[in-house]
């Protein structure tokens, strides 16, 4: 019989720093009030873009908030509606969990003739699905017993967590998208068709986080329901990208997934590469592998010797270390949370500082600025609502016991996002931060992560925190035991 291992992985996005709102004083007299007051306020944001959404845009997989209809971007399997769907656990809401949840077991489907990202369906639908299934056991328990005995509550599964409706759901999800990882390197295609597997012609190029982001989906898919294969492919696309590192312990942006051969040599920490890096050290906590934390403290070490400039991070390339261009991108802004995981507290703060002042000169990041020229690369204006920065800032207010520095960090970006993008139907990407124009587009990630983590800066007292941090676990019974 297979054993069935219970892990919840909590991870935390970041995001932004306000363009012209007026300086908050905190005090810790007055501090719980200031949580409570933002902790309901991103409640609010969050079922604005959910009942935007729900009511305007399902079953389609997004809304476009300006002119108020839905659309189909990764795949049309109501994207918006899985990837959010944690979000009501954490917020309580039972009643919307189990209808949504019903809803989609009856109406989701992966058997169609669609060509999709399989990066995207990763992170976003096999993520999505397994963070509800482990989480939703949060909305039956009782608060004055240790014990969770499943097989007496209607709505859960009698093996949860070891089975379940939203489980076979991401397991179905993941078999559709193994075929890429099949590949003489183990290294996977970037496209899939959900049907008939890899397409004919299919480029083999795809970036380095099109390779390394798998492994924690993958590995609780295995361990929660026994079948190795989902792991196993994961870890061997991470081995890969391990083994084919320059000499300098530094990684290209784009592969040859069958040849090996690194097709783009500019070393980033930032676009077509951040999640590799997240994924190394947040999988090695979650499957206790410190071998993949110290891949990453080897890349770490590289980074900071040659892409590290006056606290920002330029690209480079990646076998000569020489740096080739003075580009911030914003999804960096991860890696500062990253940091904090391994211990690199004062690193963390220092970058986060520098990011912030991007944020108070424009009211959100945009996708790609020259820090030397102080001006933002052409084309490349949007802020999409983007969590990284939040992420980070959730994990260095955490460690600093919520620091009233980065907590008005904090309001100013609750603040900017409802003051420039709110809309009657929704809330609307930043088309461009100079002048704040905004496009028709609502993505799935605002209300996964960028509401759900300035959520629980607000919220300290969340389970999310306080059943990691203290030893407040519990006996599950189910029909196994």
């Amino acid at each position: 019989m297979n054993q069935c291992y219970t892990t919840i992985l909590i991870v935390l996005v970041s995001v932004l720093f306000t363009f012209c709102s007026e300086p908050k004083i905190l005090n810790h007299e007055n501090k719980s009030l200031i949580l409570e007051k933002y902790k309901k306020k991103v409640k609010e944001m969050f079922y604005h873009a959910y009942n935007s959404y729900v009511y305007n845009a399902y079953p389609y997989d997004e809304l476009k908030p300006i002119s108020c209809q839905g659309f189909d971007t990764w795949g049309s399997y109501s994207l918006t509606l899985i990837d959010a769907l944690d979000m009501l656990v954490i917020l309580g809401n039972r009643t919307e969990f189990e209808r949504v949840s019903n809803l989609l077991e009856k109406t989701i489907s992966f058997d169609k003739d669609i060509n999709v990202s399989v990066f995207e369906t990763n992170i976003r639908v096999i993520g999505g699905l397994i963070s509800a299934h482990l989480l939703s056991y949060r909305l039956y328990i009782d608060k004055n017993s240790n014990e969770l005995d499943v097989t007496k509550i209607k709505n859960l599964d009698p093996q949860w967590p070891c089975d379940g409706s939203l489980l076979r759901l991401a397991m179905k999800a993941a078999d559709k998208i193994l075929p890429a990882f099949d590949t003489p390197t183990g290294m996977p295609y970037g496209t899939v068709n959900l049907k008939y597997g890899v397409p004919k012609g299919e480029t083999p190029i795809t970036c380095v986080a099109g390779v390394g982001t798998f492994l924690i989906e993958f590995s609780a898919l295995s361990r929660l329901s026994g079948d190795e294969k989902y792991e196993k492919a994961a870890m061997k696309a991470m081995d890969a990208l391990w083994n084919h590192r320059s000499s300098i312990n530094l990684v290209g942006n784009h592969i040859n997934t069958v040849t090996g051969q690194w097709t783009g040599v500019d070393a980033t920490i930032g676009s077509g590469v951040d999640s590799y890096f997240e994924y190394l050290v947040k999988a090695g906590i979650m499957l206790n592998k410190p071998e993949l934390i110290e891949q990453f403290r080897t890349f770490q070490r590289a980074i900071d010797k040659y892409l590290l400039h006056d606290n920002w991070f330029f690209w480079a390339n990646m076998n000569s270390g020489k740096k080739t261009l003075p580009l911030f991108s914003s999804l960096e802004a991860f890696y500062p949370g990253v940091l904090v995981l391994v211990g690199n507290l004062k690193q963390a703060t220092k970058l986060v500082d520098n990011y912030h002042t991007v944020w108070r000169q424009y009211g959100g990041l945009p996708e790609f600025l020259n820090v030397q020229t102080k001006t933002i690369h052409n084309n490349r204006e949007a802020y999409p609502l983007r969590p990284e920065l939040i992420e980070s800032l959730m994990y260095i207010i955490e460690s600093q016991r919520h620091d009233l520095k980065y907590v008005e960090m904090a309001i100013d970006y609750v603040e900017s996002i409802d003051r420039i993008s709110r809309l009657d139907c929704g809330f609307a990407t930043i088309k461009d931060v100079k002048d704040h124009k905004l496009d028709d587009r609502m993505e799935s990630f605002f209300l996964a992560e960028t509401l759900k983590y300035l959520y629980l800066i607000f919220d300290p007292e969340n389970f999310l925190h306080n059943d990691i941090a203290s030893s407040d676990f519990r006996i599950i019974k189910n029909n196994r035991g």
